[in-house]
């Protein structure tokens, strides 16, 4: 699985580029249940395993309401640091790494 170019957006870490995005719209159970919102992360110039981030929360745009803040660059980049401590290899080919965000503090 690669990460579409359009729309995605750039996050430096440890002077590594990735390219990082979260779909434009919810999909039904996010929206209509509030289920949790998800991120994918990979490397921005070669293609590998790809971080699935799973942020505990509502996404700005849910139907139910209660909007949660937006994720940040800042998010992103430290979820990519603590991935990478977990064993995320993102030049290998392979599943997708599952990396869930404890907290937004």
């Amino acid at each position: 699985m690669t990460i579409p170019k359009k729309g995605s957006r750039k996050v430096v870490v440890d002077s590594v580029v990735y390219r990082w995005t979260i779909r434009n719209k919810p999909i039904y159970s996010q929206g209509a249940f509030g289920s949790d919102m998800t991120a994918a992360v990979e490397l921005a110039e070669s293609s590998g395993a790809v971080l699935s981030i799973t942020f505990p929360w509502l996404r700005c745009d849910s139907w139910i309401g209660y909007p949660e803040l937006p994720i940040t660059p800042k998010d992103i980049e430290k979820c990519i640091i603590s991935a990478l401590q977990n064993g995320w290899q993102p030049e290998k080919k392979g599943r997708a790494f599952k990396y869930v965000h404890e907290s937004k503090a």
